[in-house]
């Protein structure tokens, strides 16, 4: 993306709060439940998790396009529950555009301008400075029908930078666009974000979007928050088993079981035995309890565990191996190798240090 930040783009910056918002529609579903936010001026904060799961839902109450059943919702220091969409002073931007497809694209930018009586002059300079952040000068004169579906976002992005709002909402915006469009799209959304530090709430089911994008990334299951944090916080140390499967691919590996009778190792169901620290062993000593490893964190080890190769994937530099472990057990592991392994062949592997994460079978809460 081209051109530097004017000072237009200097929106009357705000935090966001949420208290203890909840969703119930008629009928007794119960979309969101009581969940708490506090977003920073500034903040780039992205929601993440499962189709119905609630987060486009509390998006939705953000903009105001949704009514709360209770809770409270405050952009800066004023309370919005009963203050419409249009006078909340946001900028939404929808999975499907949602462009006019009989304006230009500098209709599109330009219309919300006018609705504000925005003096045409500033109008201009407002509509020339995004297209020069996004990279569409040359399509201000064309219709949507005439670009193509990235070209599209990048207009619908212009439409909500133009406003100078003082939060943005974004509703998947990347999800119609291929792969690799994708991706770059992402960066530019980053930088974007990083010259113009308005505060954002962007809602995906892509867990690397959320990962790559956010400053801090909110999980959610069933209308509940699961975990609050930044993306490697809740890579590192998921809250529970829902957090630690969901973010992470391939998926974390888990083992039930317990500490053996030495109380030194944990005992898988299945057969398999994995030394553990002392704090560890203590702490979930007693306990029903998963065991669970990354398989980026699985690595060759003279003495770990003896598997035997089932299915590789290669990926370049590195290679998903899929494992028959003792008992049946199932290993995932993401290898860098210089041979992909044949389906059949053995290979012994353990968790290297740190790689081991703890939780009770009963709530799936983690054990520290």
């Amino acid at each position: 993306m081209g051109g530097g930040v004017g000072t237009s783009y200097t929106s009357g910056m705000a935090s966001l709060s949420l208290g203890d918002v909840e969703k119930i529609y008629p009928g007794g579903a119960h979309a969101v439940r009581g969940c708490s936010l506090e977003i920073a001026d500034g903040e780039f904060l992205v929601l993440v998790g499962p189709s119905g799961c609630g987060k486009s839902t509390l998006l939705r109450m953000i903009a105001g396009l949704e009514d709360i059943t209770s809770g409270t919702i405050s952009i800066g220091k004023r309370v919005v529950n009963a203050v419409q969409p249009k006078d909340r002073d946001i900028a939404m931007v929808f999975q499907n555009y949602a462009l006019y497809p009989h304006k230009t694209a500098r209709g599109n930018l330009e219309f919300a301008l006018k609705l504000r009586k925005i003096p045409r002059a500033e109008r201009q300079r407002r509509i020339m400075e995004a297209a020069r952040q996004l990279d569409i000068e040359e399509l201000l004169d064309r219709r949507p029908g005439q670009m193509s579906g990235g070209q599209q976002q990048r207009v619908a992005l212009g439409r909500a930078l133009v406003r100078n709002p003082a939060v943005f909402l974004f509703d998947e915006p990347l999800s119609n666009l291929d792969a690799k469009l994708r991706h770059r799209t992402r960066g530019e959304l980053k930088e974007l974000h990083r010259r113009v530090a308005t505060t954002s709430v962007y809602v995906t089911h892509d867990q690397e979007e959320a990962m790559t994008l956010g400053d801090r990334v909110v999980v959610m299951k069933d209308g509940l928050i699961q975990q609050v944090g930044p993306p490697l916080d809740v890579y590192r140390r998921p809250a529970n088993l829902f957090v630690a499967t969901f973010i992470g691919a391939p998926a974390m590996n888990l083992f039930e079981g317990s500490v053996d009778a030495s109380g030194t190792s944990f005992q898988g169901a299945c057969g398999i035995i994995i030394p553990l620290s002392e704090a560890a062993a203590k702490t979930a000593a007693g306990r029903s309890i998963t065991l669970g490893i990354r398989p980026q964190h699985l690595e060759p080890a003279a003495n770990g565990i003896d598997l035997t190769v089932r299915i590789c994937e290669p990926l370049g530099d590195e290679t998903d191996v899929m494992l028959d472990g003792p008992g049946g057990s199932n290993f995932t592991a993401r290898l860098k190798l210089d041979a992909v392994p044949a389906p059949g062949s053995s290979m012994t592997l353990g968790p290297r240090p740190g790689g081991l994460h703890l939780f009770d079978t009963a709530t799936g809460e983690r054990l520290v």
